[in-house]
């Protein structure tokens, strides 16, 4: 793997553009990526745990999932 290749899509690369919402947890997690930020989920459950915990941020309207 190339070591200076990003790990996702640049928006270029799409076919669609992404929905307001989708694009702002895009840039969003692009952010916390370049910040150092980055979440690993070893297995589905801890992946299903994590959405489970950013549902209930944004049910409690957090400007930012981060």
């Amino acid at each position: 793997m190339d070591a200076t290749a990003q790990p996702y899509p640049e928006p270029h690369e799409w076919v669609d553009e992404p929905d307001p919402d989708t694009k702002r947890a895009i840039d969003e997690a692009h952010e916390d990526v370049e910040a150092g930020r980055t979440v690993f989920c070893l297995s589905d459950a801890a992946f299903d745990a994590l959405l489970d915990e950013l549902d209930q941020l944004a049910v409690e309207e957090h400007p930012k999932a981060s």
